[in-house]
């Protein structure tokens, strides 16, 4: 008994049961033949089993269905005593797919389309491959508006059994939209409807954008953003059907038509919570945006649902779920909203942990989360532990995350992942200046000294006018309850007269301490005190600019001393609040900081200085990573006992980088009888920009660009507006492995003749 079955399987099946066989009683079944295609798949397809009764009706159902699985040319069946033999000849797989001619799609992207059509490579050439094959591509490009796209493929024999399959693929032009219709509309215009789509029709800058270039996926988002638009304005029952779109003759032109039926504007009726009420929700409710009375939107519903979650969430049911079910009354038209809570039970927090941490130590970033191990998870805790670690400004990503514990349903892990980024500054310089000749420096400044979370800084500066030594260092939690401890120590001496710019010279010795307090989550307090001793030298008075004539005469020294030796014991008071999202590059939160320095009675000067420092970041559309920047820095100082005024040694100055943008560094304020800047005992500085990530950069918490616009000056005893300087520019902030680099160009908008203004400005260490 044969059975053969070749490319026709209904004409070699009608052969078959042309021949009368006899029934038998099939013992075993043997499948001969296979290479690639497993007997599981064979056993699979037949309705034959090992000790069935096999008839010629039987044969040709087996044989039929092996034929249709298209693993097979041919498929031989007969029998050996009681044993049915199955021999098959396998049709030949495929082992390489090439697309040629493709430059609008990807060859990645069609061959992600074919496998969704079931098309792979190592897979069997069935008989419909070729024509899915080339309907799955031909779908890609028409629902990108290539009509005329044309799709070709050939089979390449190859050696073992094998083809390769190339696709030759002509794209075509894109059909371009003509015209967006919307019909039925009365509650809204066409261009603010038109306004929610990112379809376009042609226009100005439609060659660039693209905008016009049909697409089918675009068109659906566009449909769905039309009706997001109405359900968020109160049009509860509004229905946009499927658009008509219709196609030129040439396939270069899309007419689309879209048809909204608008319906009555509802508003929102009761609002009631249901379910499971584990907490008091009374707050949450108060909270939401909606409210009876306010005009239906499906965004507010979904607000509510996140505030209620955000509730209950920080009480600790992490796992809670709210649904929101809306009652519509057509004769009234509103809808009652009702709230829904299934809380599930207390969730605990079993372990945090920290990753990516190679240097910093995990005690360090330990102290900075609130959320505590074996007790009641917070969302709300959790997250604050995120924006403290990015406060800190050692790392460049920071991720929180929950993990569930296994078979522990009430318990999770929380995760935060970190990358660690250049927390300092390590720099040297060599340079040379007809006024200074030849310049040395280095400087070392580590906000993570070795991991420590503590801060450390060391200076060296000499030219043939200026040699100066800092050191200083902090430890933030100095007491484990977050007392800070700082230490500053410096020496500076500093000759203006080999400069030629000033008539003085000073030596600066000082020894500062500094104890920091929080008092709150955002905000702390400070205290510092310092002792300095400050030697003033000084040309004739004949030959000296008059301020320091005026300054030796306030200060109680005859008119011919050239010297004079003062001791400060100066203590201070400061206050910070700080709410921002990370330390390098915030986009979201404020900071204010306001100081008071005093030089204590009975020093040698007496003066007192007072300054803010305030800065607001607010995200533009809800998009996190573009916000808008404003920031102010004033100041004032004046002297008091036995000193006239502020004394100049501790004058404001402004311009540069940090301040005013444009203007040379300290450049700006008022000038001594010999033209030389002097700086003044008030300052004003302002700054408004626009910040925005580098296009084509993926990591956007490394780098930012921004419009700025910078305003300031410094003034003597009141200031007047109407001396500000301004300037405007575009501005780089970039964190590099060396640390942050800052590069600005700026243009002084309304310079005045003697000011000295400079475009190009750069700084390597630190951020504007």
């Amino acid at each position: 008994m044969r059975c053969t079955l070749p490319l026709s399987a209904l004409a070699l099946v009608l052969a078959m049961s042309a021949h009368a066989v006899d029934p038998f009683q099939a013992s075993d079944i043997r499948i001969d033949g296979l290479k690639r295609v497993s007997s599981g798949s064979v056993f699979d397809a037949l309705t034959i089993q090992p000790g069935d009764r096999v008839t010629d009706a039987d044969i040709s159902l087996a044989t039929r269905a092996l034929f249709e699985t298209g693993f097979f040319d041919q498929v031989e069946v007969r029998a050996e005593g009681d044993v049915l033999v199955i021999e098959v000849t396998e049709r030949p797989a495929v082992s390489r797919i090439d697309i040629e001619g493709n430059q609008a799609i990807k060859s990645e992207d069609l061959l992600d389309s074919l496998r969704r059509a079931g098309i792979v490579e190592g897979d069997v050439l069935k008989r419909a491959t070729l024509d899915q094959l080339e309907q799955a591509i031909q779908r890609q490009y028409t629902s990108r508006g290539r009509y005329d796209a044309t799709v070709n493929s050939e089979i390449i024999q190859q050696d073992r059994n094998r083809v390769g399959l190339k696709i030759s693929i002509f794209e075509g032009s894109v059909a371009t939209i003509s015209r967006i219709a919307i019909v039925g509309n009365e509650a809204f215009d066409d261009g603010v409807l038109l306004d929610e789509m990112s379809l376009t029709e042609a226009g100005l800058f439609t060659w660039f954008s693209g905008s016009n270039n049909y697409e089918t996926e675009k068109l659906d988002a566009d449909v769905e953003a039309i009706r997001s638009y109405y359900l968020n304005r109160g049009y509860v029952n509004v229905d946009v059907p499927e658009p008509q779109v219709e196609l030129s003759e040439n396939l270069e032109d899309v007419f689309i038509t879209i048809t909204v039926n608008e319906g009555s504007e509802f508003r929102v009726g009761s609002v009631n919570v249901g379910g499971d009420q584990p907490i008091d929700l009374s707050s949450a409710v108060e909270e939401m945006t909606l409210q009876t009375g306010e005009i239906f939107s499906r965004r507010l519903v979904n607000d509510a649902v996140s505030t209620m979650s955000e509730k209950l969430s920080d009480a600790g049911y992490a796992r809670a779920q709210i649904r929101a079910v809306p009652e519509i009354n057509n004769e009234t038209q509103t809808v009652d909203v009702t709230l829904v809570v299934t809380p599930g039970s207390l969730v605990y927090v079993r372990r945090v942990e920290f990753r990516g941490n190679t240097d910093t130590s995990d005690v360090v970033l330990r102290r900075e989360i609130p959320q505590l191990e074996a007790s009641v998870s917070s969302a709300a805790a959790i997250e604050k532990g995120r924006i403290n670690l990015q406060r800190l400004g050692f790392f460049s990503l920071v991720r929180a995350s929950t993990r569930p514990v296994p078979d522990q349903p009430d318990q999770v892990d929380v995760i935060y992942e970190v990358k660690e980024q250049a927390s300092g500054s390590l720099s040297a310089s060599v340079g040379f200046s007809q006024g200074e000749g030849v310049l040395l420096g280095a400087a070392v400044s580590q906000k993570n000294f070795l991991g420590s979370g503590n801060a450390l800084s060391f200076s060296l500066q000499s030219s043939s006018s200026t040699k100066e030594a800092r050191f200083s260092y902090t430890d933030p939690y100095y007491t484990i309850d977050g007392v800070s401890r700082g230490v500053d120590l410096y020496f500076a001496k500093t000759d203006f007269d080999d400069t030629g710019t000033a008539d003085y010279s000073t030596d600066e010795t000082g020894l500062g301490l500094t104890f920091g307090y929080p008092i709150s989550e955002e905000a702390r307090v400070s205290t510092n005190f310092a002792v300095q001793n400050t030697n003033l030298d000084a040309k004739a008075s004949g030959s000296r600019a008059s301020y320091i004539n005026t300054f030796f005469a306030s200060e109680g020294y005859s008119s011919s001393a050239t010297s004079a030796d003062f001791v400060e014991y100066k203590a201070g008071a400061a206050y910070s609040y700080n709410t921002l999202n990370k330390a390098f590059l915030p986009t979201a939160g404020t900071r204010h900081q306001l100081s008071f320095d005093l030089s204590i009675p009975g020093s040698d000067l007496e003066y007192y200085t007072a300054s803010y420092l305030g800065e607001a970041y607010i995200p533009v559309l809800d998009q996190e990573d573009v916000s808008l920047k404003f920031k102010t820095r004033v100041g004032y100082g004046d002297g008091f006992g036995d000193s006239d005024g502020l004394p100049f040694l501790k004058n404001f100055f402004a311009g540069g980088i940090r301040t005013v943008r444009g203007y040379k560094y300290n450049s700006l304020g008022p000038v001594d009888n010999k033209g030389e800047q002097v700086g003044g005992n008030v300052l004003v500085t302002g700054t408004a920009a626009l910040q925005f990530p580098i296009p084509g950069v993926k990591e956007t918490d490394q780098a930012r660009l921004s419009l700025f616009s910078d305003a300031g000056q410094v003034y003597a005893d009141s200031a007047k507006l109407e001396d500000l300087r301004y300037s405007a520019g575009l501005a780089l902030a970039w964190m590099t492995p060396i640390g942050p680099l800052s590069f600005t160009y700026a243009s002084a908008l309304n310079s005045e003749s003697g000011d000295e203004t400079e475009g190009f400005q750069f700084s390597i260490g630190s951020a504007f």
